[in-house]
């Protein structure tokens, strides 16, 4: 059952969720990467225990989501995708008894293991759906009959990467020494330093130090191959202490660094300021062979960086370039800088946060005729962005967009750029779309940054349409992760009590129908939120939103019945208020106590039926919890208003007095108030008259407030007189307070007078 809000008159507006004369645009469809829709069903049918989809559907939902990501390794597979390949590979296990066999060859299982070890599988965060599908499918491998070697090798070798990249290095480890005892022919040594880098990422020096005693004593040494593995893997996580340390390991060990490694060692140290640290290695590499070889201008690079991290200037630089040429051409060699020295200073700027050297680096290399490449645009597009320099960041962009790059090096900076111009005020919108349509013409997959950033440009433009063809582009293909973040964002959004109410609920019909995830805590801030708008029947959709969702994790609780209870008592909300009653009754959830009671009572109050909320009192007394403080209160009041309600409102008195139960200063307001409201003028005095005996209390501004506050109108002047006479210095204080007029409890003003003497009270 879907819901409707009931709108009430306002200014004429367009909204997507509304009423408009305009033809109705067509929206995109999400957009799924192959075989994720029918993967996604499977696991909703499991969950709702429905009929799945076919298993031939789900044998070519699985193999071809294989492919696609096989043929486009650059973009990231989520561990939400690796688990919705678990689901449907299990299932297609369990079910191939009833279907004569599994549906998947052994080649088919092999290619899906090999999917695991690529480079976007290693971008997931998570490690155990990953894990899982590769034990999972290697099992299933080794039952088949017509399973060769070659398979079985390569099976096995995935599962051991796998384990080593997945935090379960002891596992590979075990795996792989088994297999070399077997048929070391059928190994590879390299995979030693997967186990040793495994364990590297688990920070286990230990098992890194007897993993290569291991190989070791497998005649497989540990050399300067292997070395720079580590030392990159420990430079490329900014690791500077375990790059020191295994650097140092491999020459106390008599092994010759490779030119790959001083030159990852030399940057660390650069970016690191360990320049003393690095001073003896740069030293050797300046006065040794190393600087002789083809490589040479990757030394000079670093020795130009080294520089600039000491602090020299770019004319000193400029200086330092001419006496490199003269150094190599005095032995024989031509060598000219080119642009890749300059990008390097340009890319150390870049990192110092220096925008103003980095364009001096730029200046630098044009003074010696050397033209900007595409490396060069992308670092000015970097720092151009990172300096808020958006309009030169642009006109990078602009040159770049000439050039010929590889592997779509400039998204992450066109993302960027897009999220800053995003929230730049004013907004440049023409400009944007630009960028954002030459990403669509691409086919280039945006940030979840952007996409959240885009989206709320579309919400505050009231652009609705095409926010949900961005989302049905994009979030989609999302980790969870992401996912929640654009969630929250569009959710913040909400809030924005700037914006029109109408536009408010547009934007969270978007949200409720693209995340379907959202939990029920950010939905029951909506509920709030509309409430506080003065919403209610939007409020009661919401929950009605969550009360009919299929999730089980995100169903009502009975903090939500009261939180929507006493938001229409206070709306006065009858319509709403017979609407929610009606689900309660329906949800076996849901066991009432005395607060959902208490609950019930302000609403059925608020709107007017106070015979209805004495009834719940009665249900209160006979429960086995019994009545709050709370519930006192709120009864008492609704004697106030009830027919005949003086009757209740004293049996509840004689059994405070009969049980001897504590009457707080509240308590014996809401009984004065309960009198009052029944014009029982002469009983509210005496009571008031006798609190000090009777109670203990002291006539005071709760008591006179509620006491005026609870009266008929005709008798609100007697009322005023008598206080002014008795207790005018109590009086006096209550006449400071705020005021209104009273209201009926269909809305409409009355001619009384209302003092906020802060008797809101809550289930």
């Amino acid at each position: 059952m879907q819901f409707t809000p009931r709108l009430r008159p306002a200014a004429p507006a367009r909204t997507l969720f509304g009423f408009s004369r305009q033809p109705t645009r067509k929206q995109k469809p999400p957009d799924f990467d192959p075989g994720l829709k029918e993967m996604l069903q499977l696991v909703q049918a499991l969950a709702k225990h429905e009929r799945p989809p076919e298993r031939s559907i789900l044998i070519s939902a699985f193999t071809s989501f294989i492919l696609d990501k096989q043929e486009n390794e650059r973009v990231a597979v989520e561990d939400s995708q690796i688990g919705l390949l678990l689901t449907t590979f299990r299932y297609l296990q369990d079910t191939q008894n009833e279907h004569g066999g599994l549906g998947l060859s052994v080649g088919e299982m092999v290619n899906a293991m090999s999917l695991l070890t690529g480079t976007g599988v290693r971008r997931a965060v998570e490690t155990t759906n990953t894990v899982a599908l590769a034990r999972s499918l290697y099992d299933e491998v080794n039952r088949k009959e017509e399973l060769t070697a070659e398979y079985r090798h390569q099976g096995l070798k995935t599962l051991i990467e796998v384990l080593a990249a997945k935090k379960k290095p002891t596992e590979a480890r075990a795996l792989l020494e088994g297999q070399w005892t077997e048929d070391p022919t059928s190994t590879d040594p390299k995979q030693w330093i997967n186990i040793i880098l495994g364990f590297a990422k688990v920070d286990e020096q230990d098992q890194m130090i007897k993993t290569i005693e291991i190989m070791e004593g497998h005649d497989i040494s540990f050399d300067s191959q292997a070395h720079q593995y580590l030392v990159e893997f420990y430079a490329s996580n900014k690791n500077v202490e375990m790059t020191k340390k295994w650097y140092d390991y491999g020459v106390v060990h008599g092994l010759k660094p490779t030119q790959r490694t001083l030159r990852r060692v030399l940057g660390v140290c650069i970016y690191n300021n360990e320049l003393e640290w690095g001073e003896p290695l740069l030293r050797s590499l300046v006065d040794g062979e190393l600087s002789n070889t083809k490589d040479g201008k990757a030394y000079w690079k670093l020795v130009l960086q080294w520089a600039a991290a000491k602090g020299k200037s770019v004319e000193e630089l400029d200086r330092l370039l001419n006496v490199m040429i003269q150094k190599t051409g005095e032995q024989g060699m031509d060598v000219r800088p080119d642009i890749g020295l300059i990008n390097s200073l340009i890319a150390f700027a870049t990192f110092k946060n220096d925008p103003y050297t980095a364009e001096r680096y730029l200046a630098l290399g044009r003074r010696w005729g050397l033209e900007p490449d595409s490396k060069t645009l992308l670092l000015q597009l970097d720092y151009r962005i990172s300096s808020g320099d958006l309009d030169g960041a642009k006109a990078a962009y602009d040159e770049l967009k000439g050039r010929e790059l590889e592997t779509d090096a400039d998204l992450k900076f066109i993302n960027r750029l897009i999220v800053a111009m995003c929230n730049q005020k004013p907004l440049k919108y023409d400009v944007l779309m630009e960028l954002v349509d030459d990403l669509t013409a691409r086919k280039a997959r945006l940030n979840p940054e952007t996409v959240s950033a885009l989206a709320l440009v579309h919400l505050q433009r009231g652009e609705l349409h095409d926010l949900i063809d961005l989302l049905n582009t994009h979030v989609y293909r999302f980790e969870a992760n992401a996912r929640l973040s654009i969630c929250h964002d569009l959710v913040q959004f909400c809030f924005d009590r700037s914006m029109l109410t109408a536009r408010i609920w547009d934007a969270y019909n978007i949200i409720r129908q693209t995340f379907r995830e959202m939990d029920l805590e950010t939905r029951t801030k909506m509920i709030v939120e509309f409430f506080e708008r003065s919403r209610s029947d939007m409020a009661t959709h919401v929950f009605g939103h969550i009360r009919h969702l299929d999730s089980p994790d995100i169903k009502p609780t009975l903090e939500t019945y009261v939180l929507v209870f006493e938001g229409i008592a206070k709306a006065a909300d009858a319509e709403s208020l017979a609407l929610v009653h009606n689900m309660l009754k329906l949800d076996a959830t849901i066991e009432p106590n005395t607060k959902l009671y208490n609950a019930l009572m302000l609403a059925y109050m608020g709107c007017g039926d106070p015979r209805q909320a004495l009834i719940f009192w009665d249900d209160i007394i006979h429960s086995r919890e019994g009545p709050t403080y709370n519930s006192i209160q709120i009864a008492l009041r609704a004697c106030g208003d009830a027919p005949f309600g003086e009757r209740q409102a004293r049996d509840i008195w004689s059994r405070l007095k009969r049980f001897d139960i504590r009457v707080t200063r509240e308590i014996h307001a809401a009984y004065i108030g309960a009198l009052a409201g029944q014009a029982l003028f002469d009983d509210c005095t005496e009571l008031i008259n006798n609190a000090k005996k009777e109670a203990g209390l002291t006539p005071d501004v709760l008591m006179l407030g509620t006491f005026h506050n609870s009266l008929p109108n005709a008798k609100q002047e007697a009322m005023k007189h008598w206080a002014a006479e008795k207790y005018p210095a109590v009086w006096a204080e209550v006449q400071k307070l705020s005021k209104r007029n009273k209201m009926s409890s269909s809305g409409d003003f009355l001619n009384g007078i209302v003092y906020n003497v802060g008797t809101d009270i809550r289930a």
